[in-house]
């Protein structure tokens, strides 16, 4: 990857890194929410539930339309709608329209991804894992940035804070449009090289993706479980503070980052299936120890390798995707992103239903029972395409 072209990658990273402030500001808030508004497990694992359904939903569908014609001037409103929702959720009182905020919030960051996506892999040249891991290390690195806002506005300002959101997603959002006239050159040069390749007869493996896709699921599904459930197990099991609670989406996240950083480029050398695997597998006993070590510093010190081996499969089954639909680059980034990513945060209300009832510490065990079926997953995985169209 050239430099000039790594340096477009920076500024999707940090988009990413702003359309995806949602998520893990959304996270760090559930503690809050439940002690400050007297919410249930089930209520605020039903905002994540909509998050991830609108996500779900929106981004096959937005990645379809990217893979037709470019609009990379739908990043910089996905960033501004991602902002501005979830900076909202401290003014509501009514449950109804934290549900729409939290939508509204989604549905911005859905917006932001297939074009990125697809641009990532365009700038990135051979080296489809470093370019993707730089594209997909802003996502990771807004779980430090989204819960260290949040709990700072929060703290300081109260529930109103959430506003704070809006001071790095709006700039972002300007910055993205300006440039949109370069990102839509960048586009169209890596459409017509998908086109060539067509038509020279690369073809999409349907089979493999669809195997691929199962796996991420599951992936996803523990991701929603950890970044929703474990600060709800330090609140009401280890007995933290609010503040405590909600910093644990940011070691998950700082974690998390640096392994989405380095997976891709590992995976370069390695192998992208290779990779995803190792990561699942690993994931295992550290999810084990979590689940039943009552200690705080243990909790902490082994949720460090447990975000590190969630996150190292990351950037290698986007990477991965995009390598088995070739000539739908938009549409696999909207699934792996999307579609497969978000369908995961279904199972938090449920988990919610089941806190509620029995206990966040059950939750967690049904949390390593997922762990375990995502590392026998693996198996099906397809082996990485040789092409690199």
């Amino acid at each position: 990857m050239s430099e000039k072209n790594e340096y477009y990658s920076y500024i999707m990273m940090l988009g990413h890194l702003c359309a995806d402030l949602c998520w893990f500001a959304m996270s760090a808030m559930l503690p809050f929410l439940v002690t400050q508004k007297g919410m249930s497990y089930t209520s605020t694992a039903g905002l994540m539930f909509a998050m991830s359904l609108f996500s779900a939903v929106t981004q096959p569908v937005l990645g379809a339309m990217a893979d037709k014609k470019n609009r990379p001037w739908l990043m910089a409103l996905g960033v501004f709608l991602a902002g501005l929702g979830i900076s909202a959720i401290g003014f509501l009182e009514s449950y109804a329209a934290m549900l729409l905020a939290v939508s509204i919030s989604s549905i911005g960051s859905s917006i932001y991804h297939p074009d990125a996506g697809r641009l990532a892999n365009f700038v990135s040249g051979k080296s489809k894992g470093r370019g993707v891991s730089n594209f997909s290390f802003g996502g990771n690195l807004a779980g430090f940035v989204g819960p260290v806002l949040t709990v700072f506005g929060i703290s300081v300002f109260g529930m109103k804070g959430s506003a704070i959101l809006l001071i790095p997603t709006v700039p972002m959002a300007i910055w993205l449009l300006l440039l949109n006239k370069k990102f839509l050159a960048f586009a169209e040069e890596g459409q017509h090289q998908v086109s060539a390749a067509i038509h020279k007869g690369q073809k999409d493996d349907w089979r493999g993706f669809l195997c691929l896709s199962g796996v991420t699921v599951l992936r996803s599904a523990i991701n929603a479980t950890m970044t929703s459930f474990i600060p709800l197990f330090w609140l009401s099991v280890l007995m933290q503070s609010e503040e405590i609670s909600g910093l644990s989406t940011t070691i998950i996240a700082v974690s998390g980052a640096l392994a989405t950083l380095f997976g891709g480029r590992i995976a370069d050398r390695l192998g992208f299936r290779r990779i995803i695997r190792v990561g699942l597998v690993a994931l295992v006993p550290c999810m084990l120890v979590i689940a039943w070590t009552r200690s705080l510093l243990i909790s902490a010190l082994v949720l460090i390798p447990a975000a590190v081996a969630l996150n190292l499969a990351y950037s290698p089954s986007v990477v991965l995707g995009q390598k088995l639909l070739p000539n739908h680059i938009g549409l696999s980034s909207g699934i792996t992103m999307g579609l497969a990513s978000s369908f995961g945060g279904v199972v938090s209300p449920v988990l919610g239903i089941v806190g509620d009832n029995y206990g966040v510490d059950i939750v967690m065990w049904i949390m390593v029972l997922i762990c375990v079926l995502a590392a026998i997953s693996t198996i099906i995985l397809p082996e990485d395409p040789q092409s690199e169209a």
